[in-house]
Order: structure tokens, then sequence, then C-alpha cells
């Protein structure tokens, strides 16, 4: 018999009470004030124990709990306006009114003002900061989903709720489920399963990542994850996926999370994802970004201790705890690299972002 994964969430549940990693949510109040502006930040995450499809659209509950690490290779600049009569709620990003994500941060603030019986409407002005021109599968809409989240707790209840990084876990995870390790930050786990109590689903901080050197080379694509998640789910290797995945994380939290078998699940992981998209008639990678792989796969005959990952697109992420093999590998390469640091810190906005956003939000 095949064991039900609610059971397996909940034994997860449990062993992250016992090592102290889980932290519940706290009591807020509300003090709102007319035409208020808050700011927020937010930097993306690489997925380690990976993770496509939802249980529950509604309050994107995932089929199972995932793994990652923060990068900096983008930041996402958030600010948000509450104003206390009329208007609707509304998201420009980059400059321009964006409907995708109106959509969806719509859906949160309804959710979020039902819990705390909250009117009026919030506005947000929201900006990224690239190391790279384009690129997919490098998290920027987690990094998007923790700035306004951040901005929009402090908006509500003051700066001390950041303190909470459950409370804003949960709210990002409205707006995109992998902003909720964006918020708890290093290496964090997002603990989701079905009919988990919802105020539960969100990312918990694990530990920093100073034992992990981070780079990638950034590749262009036009899948959208959230079209991935549903080509997942449709393929008929998805339940044996699933199955697998409480079983690893369940392997993972008994062995302390070592930094070594989490780049090589990483690396695993990769293939399983692009395997089960590919099922379905879809394929993640391009030329450019198998040849990589290609050369890593050789790469590493010779050199143990270099891992590689992907996402949702061909961006590959180079993983070691010895910086010197990535910088080697890459000046193989002319491809553009790019390095993050494996600590991010608090990500404040300039004047001249917060002139900007002065002039959308009015």
């Amino acid at each position: 018999m095949v064991p039900d994964p609610r059971e397996l969430g909940n034994i997860i549940e449990r062993g992250l009470i016992e090592q102290g990693i889980f932290k519940p949510i706290q009591e807020h109040q509300p003090d709102l004030d007319d035409g208020r502006a808050t700011t927020g930040f937010g930097y993306p995450i690489t997925g380690l124990e990976k993770f496509l499809g939802y249980f529950d659209q509604s309050t994107n509950i995932a089929n199972f709990p995932s793994i990652s690490i923060v990068t900096d290779f983008s930041v996402s600049h958030a600010v948000c306006r509450y104003t206390r009569h009329g208007g609707e709620d509304g998201v420009w990003l980059d400059g321009k009114q964006d409907p995708k994500y109106t959509e969806k941060a719509s859906r949160a603030l309804q959710f979020f003002k039902s819990i705390y019986e909250i009117s009026g409407s919030f506005k947000f002005y929201i900006e990224r900061k690239k190391k790279y021109k384009n690129a997919k599968g490098l998290g920027e809409s987690a990094a998007v989903a923790a700035s306004v989240a951040r901005a929009l707790m402090v908006n509500v209840f003051g700066k001390g709720a950041l303190e909470d990084v459950t409370l804003t876990s949960r709210f990002a995870r409205m707006v995109s489920g992998s902003g909720t390790r964006s918020v708890s930050g290093g290496l964090s786990i997002w603990l989701s399963y079905p009919y988990i109590e919802e105020s539960h689903s969100a990312g918990y901080f694990i530990r920093d990542t100073d034992d992990f050197h981070i780079g990638s080379f950034p590749k262009p694509s036009m899948i959208v994850t959230d079209s991935a998640h549903n080509i997942a789910k449709s393929s008929d290797f998805y339940g044996r996926w699933v199955s697998s995945k409480y079983q690893n994380i369940l392997a993972e939290l008994d062995g302390g999370f070592d930094t070594e078998h989490l780049m090589l699940r990483a690396q695993e992981e990769m293939y399983t994802l692009n395997s089960i998209i590919l099922s379905k008639g879809h394929f993640i990678q391009t030329p450019e970004s198998l040849q990589i792989i290609n050369d890593l796969v050789n790469f590493r005959r010779k050199n143990e201790g270099l891992y590689f990952t992907a996402d949702t697109g061909p961006s590959i992420v180079l993983l070691s705890r010895d910086r010197k093999l990535i910088e080697e590998f890459a000046s193989t390469r002319e491809d553009e690299f790019i390095w993050s640091n494996s600590r991010v810190k608090e990500a404040k906005p300039d004047k001249s972002f917060l002139e900007r956003s002065e002039k959308f939000l009015k």
C-alpha cells in the first residue's frame, strides 16, 4: 500500500517541530493608516528538492514539501500603498501595469483581507534588478512575491511583523509558492502537503548557506512556469515523483540536511523534472544549455564536488563547496556567467526607485 501523502506530511511537520525549525504564526492586529506607503525586498530561489504542482490552487497549497536556497542573481523591490476608501488593488511591475501579477495579488489580497477583516485597497509598485539581461529559471517570481509580502506586512502590522517570518511567508505563498522560501531565506523548506492546516504552509529557515558556492549561466526561454505546473501534473510519471519526494525529504530531515547530499539531489531533481515535462512533449532545455550540461558531465568525471541544476528554464546553476571548481569550469566557456553571494542581506531601495514609485502610486 502506498503511504498517504497527508500522513507523510504530518511526519515531516512533526520532525520540523522536534528540530525547532517549525515556527508558528504569532497574533497580530492591523493598524492601518490611509495613504501609508511601505517598502519590501525579495531575492530569488533555486530549488534543491524541487516543486511543481498545486494540490489546492485557491490557496497555493503544494502536493509536497520542497527545499531551496536563496540567491542574489536578482533582487525585487516593492512599495505598497494603502487607501482606506474606494479604488481597486493593483500592481505595476517595472513601470507597467501587469495583469498577471495584478490577478495573483488580487487573489492573495482577498484572502488576506478576509482573515483580518480589512477594507480598502492596496497598490504595489515593483522593480526588479538583475545581474543578467534575460533568463528563465532563476526564481524571479519568488523575489517578487517576497517583496510584496514584506511591503504588505509592514504596511498593515508595522515593521515588527517582519520578525514573524512565518506570517510573511504565508502570504508570499498566495502570490507564488516559491516566495515562501524566499522569505524564510538561506537554506529553507516549504512545508506543504494535502490537507495541511493552511496557516502552517510556509517557508521555514533551516540554516545559512555559507558552505554553498553558487553561480549560473543565465539563458532565456519561452516556457511559462504556471504552464509547467499543469504540464507536470498531467504526466503519467508525476504520481511516482510525488511519492518519492516524501521519502527523500524525510531522509534529508533524518540526515541533518547535509550540504553535499542536497547538491546531489538538486542535480538528480533537474533530470527528473525535465523528464516529467518531456513526457508531455515539452522541452525545457535549449541547444545552448544542453551543451553546457554535456560539458559539465564530462568535467565532473575528473572533478568531484561540482554539481549543477536547473528549475523550469534552461538557466544552469552550478553548486559546490569549492569555489575554484566553479571558476575552473566557467573559465572554459564564453557564455554569460554570474555569481551569487553565499549569504544575502537586506536590500534597501534607493531614492530614485522611491521617486518613481511615487509617480505611479499617486
